[in-house]
């Protein structure tokens, strides 16, 4: 957009006066097509005589990238959408202002809803001939106003209708309308929150046989680590804690058999040659869930209970998240219940058990919505559950879709406070899952902790194309319920493995003994919906020393004797959504696990844990490196895995 706006005031603050303008004029829906009509009506007819772009310049290029923020169209970036629902107040509210502008110069004190047939054009140059009438030669501040929403008016309309800045129309060679550049962050992540994580080691067979963990379907962590390569950060420039190996890992979607009989998972392995160290073997477990869940045919109770903040006042932060809430309702229908509470300074209930087919009140409830105050998560969270116990649809989905950057300062706010309260409030059938928007001041601390603790999934949208990846695409395994409390637990054969080292999972290890108490938490997993957890494995052969302890009463009593080929036996335990009882089913792997050319799957799995490793600077990275981690994805490769070596490629150029 054009930086010749005369400089009044802050563009926020224009915009939330203008905002504030609008929503007085209160038009009816009837009104506002018609001030949509004559708008676009012009702006067609602006496109139509708009000049064609210089004969010398590149095949493809668009005038509208120059000058645009360093990585804007960065290999590997998600090219966020920006033909997206067009907000009517974006596109009248502009030429409203000018109307009004006028009508304050002439004394008129009054504003009167523009006729359908009056062409846009025309009637900006009558409000600023009416103030120039008036005002003479003074060249006041309503004079720089008029001028100013005059402008504002011309660059809303191009940006909701794909304009470039000068007119012409702005298209990638796919027909999607252009990148626009990403918000830059700080130099520094010193106002960003991210837990620190122990990395775990290696552990020795014979006095710890048992590995136990929660399951993890959340992938906040690599679209975050996204966000901060495609803004320009070196990976030395990432904190460590922003790096979660699982939540990257299963982001992406593998060749995992479904399930046969009667079992609610597939569980599958495949192993390797370590890439990263000579001695060991990696060894990648697939988990995959059936693909439907009782619960999607009784209907959805969704709570959208937003962050509207002070701190949210973003392009990244509330309006993407408006649009992102947008992309969600193609998928509803009259058996859905919608409900939006919004928190501040305090709550608001926006709206209430709206049909999930009223998409008109819905989509004008979400648009509606303004970024100012503090941040009160307490209130706005114990609203939100209140909200969606009233509107409690049993049997169905009952969920919580909670959008903030998680500043949360007022109330409770720190993550124990946070985790007791969602935790209590996991007893009442109703889930919570967490999306993160926004850059600078984000709290993945305190995000993690809501979405593990509350029964959801956290995801981190940073473009409106993750935003229809998580609430499109993946719809069913993000929202709808299916197994709780699904656990992990993992028993090495000291006969054929020396040693072991869990990758990633730092913070969803359980303790042995909490394997089968069903009091204890522990992740949610969907319909249709996978997550992969990966070990590197010392073969009792291998001269990779693993530090033992010696018992003066005698071993820990292995599950197999010495003639077992057995590496392992792996046991899941959940609880099925649909039912009351606690299922579990086994699977033991031995050396035939071991692929001497292991498939695409483990080779790209591969790549994603020592991008990681190197991304955090983990001290049992071996050998790994940026330029390894490219080596291992070679050949053609899905659209999404494409992304990641673009990515990664990034990665390597910084």
């Amino acid at each position: 957009m054009t930086d010749s706006k005369p400089n009044i005031m802050p563009d926020g603050d224009l915009e939330q006066k203008l905002r504030g303008a609008y929503d007085l004029m209160d038009p009816t829906p009837e009104q506002e097509a018609h001030m949509l009509e004559a708008l676009l009506a012009a702006q067609r007819d602006q496109a139509e005589s708009a000049p064609e772009p210089a004969k010398d310049a590149p095949a493809g290029s668009d005038p509208a990238d120059a000058g645009s923020a360093p990585g804007a169209n960065a290999p590997g970036t998600p090219q966020p959408n920006r033909a997206k629902i067009v907000k009517p107040w974006r596109i009248a509210l502009p030429l409203a202002a000018c109307l009004i502008v006028g009508a304050i110069a002439v004394g008129a004190g009054a504003f009167s809803p523009m006729s359908a047939s009056a062409p846009t054009a025309n009637i900006t140059e009558q409000a600023s001939s009416s103030s120039a009438d008036v005002l003479g030669d003074e060249t006041s501040t309503k004079g720089e106003m008029t001028t100013m929403a005059q402008t504002e008016a011309a660059e809303v309309e191009d940006e909701a209708l794909g304009l470039a800045p000068d007119g012409g129309l702005s298209f990638n060679d796919a027909g999607d309308t252009g990148a626009i550049a990403p918000t830059q962050m700080p130099d520094d992540f010193n106002t960003e929150e991210y837990n620190a994580v122990e990395e775990r080691g290696f552990v020795s067979t014979k006095t710890s046989p048992l590995s136990t963990v929660s399951a993890d379907v959340d992938t906040a962590s690599y679209c975050n680590l996204r966000r901060m390569i495609n803004d320009g950060h070196s990976l030395d420039e990432v904190p460590d804690g922003a790096v979660r190996i699982e939540e990257m890992l299963n982001y992406f979607d593998y060749d995992y058999p479904a399930p046969t009989g009667d079992d609610k998972f597939s569980i599958s392995a495949q192993a390797g040659a370590c890439p990263w160290n000579k001695d060991t073997q990696l060894l990648v477990m697939g988990f995959a869930s059936a693909p439907e869940s009782a619960a999607a045919s009784k209907g959805s109770n969704l709570v959208f209970l937003v962050d509207v903040s002070g701190s949210m006042d973003s392009p990244d932060k509330l309006e993407l998240l408006q649009d992102s809430f947008a992309t969600l309702l193609e998928n509803l229908d009259g058996n859905d219940r919608v409900s939006i509470v919004t928190y501040a300074n305090g709550e608001d209930i926006v709206l209430e058990g709206a049909t999930g087919d009223d998409k008109a009140a819905i989509t004008r409830a979400i648009y509606k919505l303004r970024a100012d105050g503090s941040t009160n998560g307490e209130a706005g969270l114990k609203q939100a559950y209140e909200v969606a116990q009233r509107n409690f649809i049993d049997g169905g989905v009952n969920r919580i879709i909670m959008a903030s950057d998680g500043d949360l300062n007022v109330g409770m706010s720190s993550e124990s406070e946070l985790y007791s309260f969602v935790d209590e409030q996991r007893k009442t059938g109703i889930y919570l899952s967490v999306l993160g928007f926004g850059t600078g001041n984000y709290k993945d601390n305190k995000m993690e902790t809501l979405a593990d603790h509350g029964n959801g999934s956290y995801h981190y949208i940073d473009c409106i194309d993750e935003a229809n990846r998580v609430l499109t695409k993946n719809l069913a395994a993000n929202l709808v319920p299916f197994a709780d409390d699904v656990k992990i637990q993992v028993e090495f054969n000291p006969a054929q493995v020396k040693g072991y080292r869990l990758i990633g999972y730092d913070n969803r290890t359980l303790a042995n003994e909490d394997f089968r108490n069903d009091e204890v938490d522990a992740g949610d997993v969907g319909p249709n919906a996978q997550f992969t957890v990966a070990y590197e494995v010392v073969l009792a052969d291998s001269p990779f020393e693993i530090a033992d302890t010696e018992l003066k009463y005698g071993e820990n009593a292995p599950a197999y004797d010495n003639a077992s080929g057995d590496w392992l036996t792996c046991t899941m335990r959940y609880h099925v959504f649909d039912g009351d009882e606690m299922r579990e089913q086994q699977k033991s792997v031995d050396a035939s696990a071991v692929a001497q050319d292991p498939s695409a799957d483990w080779k790209f799995a591969a790549s994603v844990i020592e991008f990681g490793m190197t991304a955090r600077d983990s001290k049992y990275a071996g050998t790994s490196s940026v330029e390894s981690a490219l080596d291992l994805l070679q050949g053609d490769l899905p659209d999404e895995r494409r992304g990641f070596r673009e990515l990664v490629e990034k990665a390597a150029r910084d």
